[in-house]
Order: structure tokens, then C-alpha cells, then sequence
């Protein structure tokens, strides 16, 4: 059952984007809750809908295709067959850089990649030869087996990386091969490359040579033959499928993974698919969904019948069959708003069907027969199509349309697009339209559903929408762009466009440094976790007091994605302990800021946030960690120091008091807690002694702490 749509989400304290409700400076520790609560169901609510639509993308490539990894300055490389794509959110121009893979995600490649002679082969030359080129088509499986040769030749998993050049060749010295013994590089397509390949390969196999290391550089076929290349072979399918299956299963708990491997990759449905396959991403995708529903008990029957392709096919017959034209409507509104309300999805089917009669008979010059208004019942579009009225269960609610499989709501969407080129215009205008409405939900469907039409044609959909909501007065407009924007990321394909884009505007103003920050407060933040912290400071700095609410909101909604989804190869966002460490260090970074008050009212913020939200109790868990003691003390100190009044100006964030409180709740049965609060509290800064001194007395009065302990802790207060 589709979940209520979240209400508009108030404004924290120093926002001033969002209205501020009545009573706002009043209960503001309650209305902090509620706001964060809010804002985790709006996570939820856009979490299943990117699911739906995008169910039907290959996230990654062929093999470590489309993985994302760590650049050397914080930036990633995200890697498509041999595309390669440097993702930086900062402003530097630098020649040459470093992307580390994973010591993870060469593990996986080890055990996964599909063996070829062109392995073997750089296997057997990387034993005396500094540099190797690797020629092939894209898509054909190139980084996989170069990085599985670099590993076997290095036997390091940690010293493996990506070399990034972003200008001519020669300049690369010995010193920019310092942090990896392996590496992975992309040859370029000028002329410096392909007029002066020998010139370009001895170069760097003197540099290589200096440093110690091994560059397997990968070219297309038409790269010039020499003496160093080899020839790339794409590896056999059914046994990237079946070393992918093995190691998915493996992951699962199942408990012969191999024999299991084995015996699926026979089934004659299995290789049936594979035969008509011709990429080793196609193979590791179909392992991937295959393992998924093998772990829940499902047959390989079962699974097939459910693969985005069939969903497809199950589509284009729902769209092109002999139906009235407002059923069609019907299924193409019901696949942005599934789970809306069903008066909703039927008031807006006519208003799609309208515009679509409209764009056809402006196309035509045949004079169009009048038409008999026909009753139309609901369940007559539903008939067959695997959408259903269902009940929400609460009282006053009404009912909601919702696909019975939810992952066709993208399926019909790109089968609309990809093959009925005569509704766009319409399609496009109603989806415009949607994004008026009123309510949050459907604002935010409609923008999520054109942010799939941008993988399509980034540049149109840029020109037509986004910047037009990018430059608006309004935030409610502006916030269309940042779902618009991350949603189209979801393509492994477009992400780096959405990335470079969001640079860009980082540095274009207030407007569009509010959509940057809503992007960042998203999914795509939580993916690339250090880069969005960056920009985020970057914008709490320029921007001042203006977007420091903003950024605060983008930092507690990104720590609490973290744990939400995992991504392949990027095992270190995976894992939460490192998340919030991150963002506490980043957090201490900006509140010692000694340049700008932005960033420190912005940590302020976002701190009480993170020990007010569900996610809470991962900030009360580092706390066991010795290591991070000095920076939640440092932090501790900064919001108490905001929660106080200071002449004409109200408190930053009074709710710290009631924060603290919360803690010393935890004095007697939390070793970490109690650490840390015992460095907050002895010796105090003289700014806060009285307050501390006052409030640890009310509260042993009142007993929201423990007597005892408040009577002790503000005695030390008193006496330090």
C-alpha cells in the first residue's frame, strides 16, 4: 500500500526559504521532531517512487563499470565501459589526479571477472612491462580484466587506482604515481594521443618505470596498432553470469553458492536470455536480479518473467493495443502518480487526454469527426492493466491507485517516450502543469517523472525546466529542480551530468546554490558523502546567515540516508560509523571557521539536528570511540554556547538544553556519553558556567535527571 503523502515541512531555525508556521519560536524542540520526522517520510515516499521509475536502469556497468570512487581531493570517477567521467565539487583545475578503487571492489573483481587469453596475456607481460594497452570495443568488459591483471600482477587490492589526465600526457611526473602501485588510464582521443602514440606510451612507461608502478592504458579498436597493445576479448557471458550469481549468492547466506551458480546458468530459460545478450554488463545485471530472487524463494521461471525487459513488452501491448485513448492517458498518469489518490489520477488522466487530443489534431489537416461523450468507469481502465483502486485503510481517505508490480510505472513511461513521439509535447506540458499542484506529493512525482524524461535528452529538459525553476522567486520552485535533478542521476549514465551541473551552480548564486543544497540533501548526497560536504560548506561560507538552515536540513537528511542504501564498490558509504564520522569532522571543521559566521551557525544547526533525528543514536554510538571525543566535545560546546540568549538576538538552538538533558540521561549506563560530557562540563567555558550551573540544578529538582548526578555535575561546574 502506497504510503500518506508528508505535508510541506516547517523551516528549522534561520531558515528563511520555507514559511514559517504559527508558534514557530514556540515548542521549537517539538516542532524540531516533527520537522525531522517529516522529512524521513519524505525520504521514504521519494525513495519508492525512484525505485519504480528507475527499476528498469542498470545501476554499474560491465563489471566495475559505473562504480564510483574516491578521487585523491575528494572528487569520484565514475567509469562506463571505458567512459570515464572526473566528478569534482570543488573549483580546482589540477592536471593530473589519483582515484583509488576500493580494496572491496578489487576483492569482488578477483573472484567475478571471467578469465580471457587478453588476462593471461597482461598477466604474462605486466611481469617485465611497465605499460600495456589494452584495445577493444566499449562495453566489452575492458576495466574488469585490466584491473583484474593489475591486481594479480600487484597482489595489493589497496593500491589500485584510476590516473586521471586532464591535459596533455607529457606532463605527468614520477611524483603523481606515488599513491598506487597499479593503474587503470583512459586513452584520450586527440591528437596527442593518436598522432604520437609511441612519443605518448614511452613516456609514460619511463615514468612508470621511476615510480615502480604498472598503467594498463584502455583504447577503442581504432587506436593505433603497437608493439605494447593487446587485443581485449569479451569474456565468455554465461561465465560472467555465473561467477556474478556465485558471488551474489555467496553474500546471501547461501550455503552452497557455487553448486547453485552452477546449476542456474544450465537452466535452458537462463540460457536462452544470455544468448540474446552482448555486453558482460547484461550478463552481471541479469545475475544480480536472478540471485535477488532466488534468496527470497522465488523459481528462475519466476524471475525472468519479471525482468525489466518482459515489463516492457508488457507495456508497449498496454499502449498500443485497440483502447480508448483516455485508458492509455489513464496508464501514463497512474505511472507518474501511482499511489495517489484516485479522484487525483482520474481528474488528471482527462487533463492528459486533452492535452494529447489537442497536440493530434493540430497534426493533422483531416477534419476531425465529432465525438460522442461516452460514461467512462474507472474500472474500465483499470481492466487488464495491472493497475488497482485500493483502499488506504484510514478513515476519510479515500482510495489510491497503485500498480500491482510498482516497478511498471517506469516501464510505461519509457515505452511513452521511447516509441510514442507524437504525445511528448503534451506529456511534456501536463507533467508542467503537475508540478503546480498544490500538494507536495504530486509536485514531487511530477518532477522525479521529468527528471527520467532528462536521461533521454539532458539538455532540453536543462533548457525547458530546470533552469527555469532554478531561477524562480520561490522555493517550492526551486525544490522541482533539486528532485528533477537528483532523479535523473539515478542513471549511472547522466549522473555525471548532474554532478557537473550542480558544481556549476554551486557557484550561480543563492537560487541556485538552493537547488544544490536540496540535491545534496538527497540520495545522490549520501552516494558521494565528503564531495557534498564540501559544496555545503562552501555554500554556508558565500552564502552567510541566508542559506545556513538549509544547509544544516541537507546535512541531517544526508546522515540519515546513509544507512538507507548501499552501492556497489563503494563499501566505505555503506558503512555508517564512517558516515557519521565524516560529517561530525566536517561539522567541527565549520564551527571553528575563523574566516565566516555562516559555517558555525550552519554546524550548530545541523549537530542539533543529528542528536534530535531517529538516526540519533549513531552520533551516541561514536561517542564510544575515544578518537572522537574532542570533536563532539567541540561540537557539544558550539550548540550550548547557540542555545543561550545573547542581547537583542533569540537563541540559535535552545532545544540543546533539552539535548544535553537527554544525554545525561545516559550518565551511569554509557561509558562514551559520559566521557564526553564529562570534558563538555569540567571546566566549562565561562560563557556557559551559569547556564550549565542553573540548569543541571532544575533538572535534578524536577528529576529529568538523576538527582544525584545533577547535584555532583553541578558542583564541578561551580567549582572549575
Amino acid at each position: 500500500m502506497a504510503e500518506p503523502e508528508a505535508p510541506t515541512v516547517a523551516p528549522g531555525h534561520g531558515e528563511k526559504e520555507h514559511k514559517v508556521g504559527k508558534g514557530g519560536e514556540q515548542n521549537a524542540q517539538r516542532d524540531l521532531r516533527e520537522e525531522l520526522s517529516e522529512q524521513r517520510k519524505r525520504s521514504r515516499i521519494s525513495a519508492q517512487n525512484l525505485d519504480a521509475l528507475y527499476a528498469d536502469t542498470v545501476i554499474g556497468g560491465d563489471d566495475i563499470a559505473g562504480a564510483s570512487h574516491r578521487a585523491t581531493d575528494g572528487g569520484t570517477v565514475n567509469a562506463s565501459g571505458r567512459d570515464q567521467y572526473f566528478i569534482g565539487w570543488s573549483q580546482e583545475d589540477k592536471a593530473v589526479d589519483t582515484v583509488g578503487v576500493p580494496a572491496r571492489a578489487v576483492g569482488i573483481v578477483r573472484r567475478c571477472h571471467a578469465p580471457t587469453d587478453s588476462y593471461r596475456t597482461l598477466v604474462r607481460r605486466l611481469h617485465d612491462e611497465h605499460v600495456l594497452l589494452l584495445r577493444g570495443e566499449q562495453h566489452s568488459g575492458q576495466p574488469t580484466t585490466a584491473l583484474a591483471a593489475l591486481a594479480r600482477r600487484t597482489g595489493d587490492d589497496k593500491r589500485l587506482a584510476w590516473l586521471l589526465l586532464r591535459r596533455d600526457p607529457l606532463h605527468l611526473v614520477t611524483a603523481d604515481l606515488c599513491d598506487a602501485t597499479g593503474y587503470l588510464l583512459v586513452a584520450g582521443d586527440d591528437a596527442t594521443w593518436s598522432g604520437h602514440a609511441d612519443q605518448v606510451l614511452g613516456y609514460l612507461c619511463r615514468i612508470a618505470e621511476r615510480a615502480g608502478a604498472r598503467i594498463v592504458v584502455l583504447a577503442g579498436p581504432e587506436f593505433p596498432e603497437h608493439d605494447w597493445a593487446v587485443k581485449h576479448e569479451r569474456p565468455p557471458l554465461e561465465n560472467v553470469f555465473t561467477n556474478w550469481l556465485a558471488h551474489e549468492l555467496y553474500e546471501g547466506g547461501e550455503a552452497h553458492p557455487q553448486e547453485r551458480a552452477d546449476k542456474t546458468a544450465a537452466d535452458e530459460l537462463v540460457r536462452e536470455k544470455l544468448a540474446g545478450y552482448r555486453r558482460p554488463r547484461e550478463a552481471r545485471a541479469l545475475a544480480l536480479q536472478v540471485a535477488t530472487g532466488l534468496l527470497h524463494g522465488r523459481s528462475v521461471s519466476e524471475i525472468l518473467e519479471g525482468l525489466p525487459e518482459q515489463r516492457r513488452l508488457r507495456a508497449r501491448s498496454l499502449l498500443t493495443k485497440d483502447s480508448p485513448r483516455r485508458a492509455r492517458s489513464f496508464l501514463i498518469a497512474s505511472s507518474v502518480l501511482s499511489g495517489s489518490a484516485a479522484a487525483l489520477v482520474a481528474t488528471q488522466t482527462l487533463r492528459l487526454a486533452t492535452l494529447i487530443e489537442e497536440e493530434l489534431a493540430r497534426q493533422t489537416t483531416v477534419e476531425q469527426p465529432r465525438r460522442h461523450h461516452l460514461w467512462e468507469w474507472l474500472s474500465d481502465w483499470t481492466e487488464g492493466t495491472g493497475l488497482k483502486v485500493k483502499e488506504t485503510g484510514r478513515g476519510g481517505d479515500g482510495q489510491v491507485i497503485a500498480f500491482d508490480e510498482p516497478r511498471m510505472a517506469g516501464s510505461i513511461l519509457r515505452v511513452v517516450w521511447e516509441e510514442q513521439p507524437t504525445i511528448h509535447e503534451p506529456l511534456l506540458a501536463w507533467l508542467d502543469q503537475l508540478t503546480e499542484d498544490e500538494q507536495f506529493g504530486t509536485r514531487m512525482k511530477a518532477a522525479e517523472a521529468i527528471g527520467l524524461l532528462a536521461t533521454y535528452d539532458f539538455l532540453a529538459v536543462r533548457d525547458r525546466f530546470l533552469e527555469k525553476w532554478r531561477d524562480s522567486e520561490e522555493f517550492e520552485r526551486r525544490e522541482l529542480a533539486a528532485w528533477a535533478l537528483a532523479s535523473a542521476a539515478r542513471d549511472p549514465q547522466v549522473e555525471p551530468r548532474v554532478l557537473e551541473c550542480l558544481n556549476r551552480w554551486a557557484h550561480n548564486g543563492r537560487g541556485a546554490q538552493s537547488v544544490v543544497i536540496h540535491a545534496c540533501g538527497s540520495w545522490l548526497g549520501a552516494r558521494h558523502v565528503e564531495e557534498a560536504l564540501r559544496v555545503l560548506g562552501y555554500i554556508a561560507k558565500t552564502s552567510g546567515y541566508v542559506l545556513a538552515g538549509s544547509v544544516a536540513r541537507a546535512v541531517s537528511q544526508i546522515h540519515q540516508l546513509g544507512t538507507g542504501r548501499t552501492f556497489l564498490y563503494d563499501a566505505e558509504n555503506s558503512e555508517v560509523p564512517e558516515n557519521t564520522r565524516r560529517i561530525i569532522s566536517a561539522l567541527v571543521e565549520w564551527s571553528a571557521d575563523p574566516e565566516s559566521k555562516g559555517p558555525r551557525r550552519a554546524a550548530a544547526l545541523a549537530f542539533v539536528r543529528l542528536l534530535a533525528s531517529p538516526d540519533s543514536i549513531r552520533v551516541i554510538n561514536l561517542a564510544a570511540d575515544a578518537g572522537a571525543t574532542a570533536d563532539l566535545v567541540a561540537l557539544w560546546r558550539h550548540i550550548l554556547l547557540h542555545g543561550v540568549t545573547r542581547g537583542p538576538d533569540a537563541a540559535l538552538t535552545p532545544e540543546a538544553w533539552d539535548l544535553l538533558s537527554d544525554w545525561l540521561g545516559r550518565w551511569e549506563a554509557d561509558a562514551g556519553v559520559r566521557r564526553v560530557l564529562s570534558e563538555v562540563l569540567t571546566p566549562p567555558p565561562d560563557e556557559l558556567r551559569m547556564s550549565l550551573s542553573f540548569h543541571l540544578r532544575l533538572w535534578g529538582r524536577i528529576g529529568k535527571v538523576d538527582p544525584e548526578v545533577a547535584a555532583r555535575l553541578a558542583a564541578l561546574v561551580e567549582r572549575s
